[in-house]
């Protein structure tokens, strides 16, 4: 009578390997832990998400890709009580992050526009004031309106980062802008170093007055500063 061969010479089993590691080593892992090791988020997401997020990122200079609200670097660089009113606001139509400058406004407001993306599944843009407030000078005359100005009219939400920082002049698109986006009723946020009275002096007491109206302001800094 012959003697089985041990299963270890059946299988060609490695020195200690066990036959369940002997079958993922030659089969590979079963199906359903190979689909969540492969598991992309971003594939798993709506096709229109993925058309929202694709647009905004396209808004967003490349030195702010790090910003999320989960983001590790977002409390080393942002007020920390800034942070949790931030993830209760996202879904604000009206919105103002006033501070300082370095004191962490836009990496803030990026984050929270990858939230409000990723809640609504719209496009959102960035849109930077000293870019803006040139978008006329750069653009030929008798061309209608320039193009970052038209967009920044019309999207489905905007922020307009660091007001106060654009060249002051006749050609300045901001109070256009915040005008049009408030009687069309979209929603507008801003990040800017100015205090109230300041921006009343450079825009006028119209556009302060409907960038504030309904909005939900947060400071960032240990003070607040006068509003």
């Amino acid at each position: 009578m012959t003697t089985p061969s041990p299963l270890s010479d059946i299988l060609g089993l490695l020195p200690g390997e066990t036959v369940d590691a002997w079958c993922r080593r030659t089969f590979g892992p079963p199906v359903e832990e190979s689909a969540a090791a492969t598991t992309d988020p971003v594939a798993t997401r709506s096709p229109r998400l993925r058309r929202a997020s694709a647009s905004l990122e396209r808004s967003i200079p490349p030195a702010l890709s790090w910003c999320r609200l989960d983001a590790p670097e977002l409390p080393e660089r942002v007020y920390g009580p800034a942070i949790g009113m931030a993830n209760r606001a996202c879904h604000e139509d009206r919105l103002c992050l006033l501070g300082a400058s370095r004191a962490g406004k836009t990496s803030l407001a990026v984050a929270m526009l990858r939230a409000w993306v990723e809640k609504y599944e719209r496009p959102a843009m960035f849109v930077a004031a000293h870019r803006l407030g040139t978008a006329r000078i750069q653009h030929p005359a008798g061309h209608g309106e320039a193009p970052l100005v038209d967009t920044a009219m019309r999207a489905p939400l905007v922020l307009l980062d660091d007001l106060g920082s654009e060249r002051d002049g006749a050609t300045n698109p901001i109070a256009d802008v915040i005008f049009e986006r408030h009687a069309q009723d979209l929603p507008t946020w801003t990040t800017t170093g100015l205090t109230r009275e300041a921006l009343i002096a450079r825009y006028g007491a119209g556009v302060v007055a409907r960038l504030f109206e309904r909005a939900r302001v947060i400071h960032l800094g240990a003070k607040k500063p006068s509003v």
